[in-house]
């Protein structure tokens, strides 16, 4: 299982799910909104799956919808991940919905050898402007701990993809990293 394509997928089946709800509701795109307080194009983002809603919304949509919030975010993670027993769904759905893969709290979590390898191209671009959940932003940061695992120091790894000391770190510990304290073994400018 690739727990970056259910982080990926997470956000549309909640779109999805938000439209089905509303739609069961009987209640126009543009109530909903009005009832919510948010524009109809926020909603309408919303169930497109182009900008995530806060927890926030997701409570105000829950609870317009009839429907208990926490059930919802169960029922999102149902769809995208249907061997997931019922117990952990509620879990699993908080969690992705944090964009964080039930796995990266395993004591055992590793990088998958099936993730894409670091390459020459920088990282920096693609990163950039991704919010912190964002699966692609996910991918580089392990990407980016591999490279550091393997010796790299972090401003190393900034000139290499084009990205702040402060960014790199971030992305390290996002990566759940282990940082290495100041002065630590590490081969430098590598």
């Amino acid at each position: 299982m690739d727990s970056f394509q259910d982080l990926e997928a997470y956000q549309p089946a909640l779109g999805r799910h938000l439209v089905r709800l509303r739609e069961s509701s009987g209640i126009a795109r543009e109530e909903a909104a009005s009832m919510i307080g948010v524009s109809t194009d926020t909603l309408r983002s919303f169930e497109d799956a182009t900008w995530r809603p806060s927890m926030t919304r997701v409570v105000r949509l829950a609870r317009l919808y009839g429907t208990d919030p926490l059930e919802m975010l169960a029922e999102v993670t149902k769809s995208i991940r249907p061997q997931t027993p019922n117990d952990d769904r509620l879990l699993h759905g908080l969690l992705l919905f944090c964009g964080i893969t039930p796995e990266q709290l395993a004591s055992d979590f590793s990088i998958s050898a099936a993730e894409p390898q670091p390459g020459d191209q920088p990282l920096g671009d693609m990163l950039r402007h991704l919010r912190s959940d964002h699966p692609l932003r996910l991918r580089g940061g392990l990407m980016i701990r591999r490279e550091y695992e393997a010796g790299k120091s972090i401003r190393a790894l900034s000139r290499k993809h084009g990205l702040s000391f402060g960014t790199v770190r971030a992305l390290l510990v996002e990566a759940g990293t282990r940082l290495r304290g100041q002065g630590g073994a590490h081969t430098g400018g590598q």
